[in-house]
């Protein structure tokens, strides 16, 4: 059974060879660290989740979070302005998955670094996305911890 704070318990099977890692996170602003338990299947701590096979297990579903580490994990050129965009591309290819989660709204996200490539020569071609105007380098929001674990998530 897992419980905590404001969730209501949930009996929980990772069946063999399941992994547990625990740990602390110092958040600023908290007196006490952010203890946290992460438990995998078999499936995730062997690392089959990965860009290799076609899924990859994020620890949030903000739009942000999710383009920005899809973008960097795959090496995927890009702007932040896309995030909405990309979003509703995995939602239309039914490539979004939620995944039980505690404290964080994680996901796993079906697709290779070609689809995702396609979809964006797609989404260029038809002006549904566009390059930036001016040349340069481009930064990805940096996405805080508290952001990505709320109390309350919630999609986006």
């Amino acid at each position: 059974m897992v419980e905590g704070p404001d969730v209501q318990p949930v009996r929980v099977c990772l069946e063999r060879n399941a992994q547990c890692f625990k740990g602390s996170i110092q958040v600023p602003g908290r007196k006490k660290p952010l203890r946290h338990l992460i438990g995998m299947s078999e499936e995730f701590a062997s690392g089959n989740m990965s860009s290799s096979s076609g899924r990859t297990l994020l620890a949030g579903s903000d739009k942000d979070f999710v383009w920005a580490s899809i973008a960097q994990i795959y090496g995927i050129p890009g702007v932040p302005e896309w995030a909405d965009w990309f979003r509703e591309e995995l939602t239309n290819h039914h490539a979004l998955f939620q995944v039980l989660g505690i404290g964080c709204d994680p996901v796993t996200v079906k697709g290779t670094k070609e689809q995702f490539l396609d979809w964006l020569s797609w989404g260029v071609e038809s002006g549904a996305i566009s390059f930036p105007v001016e040349a340069g380098s481009i930064r990805l929001p940096s996405l805080s911890l508290p952001r990505i674990f709320l109390p309350n998530p919630c999609s986006s």
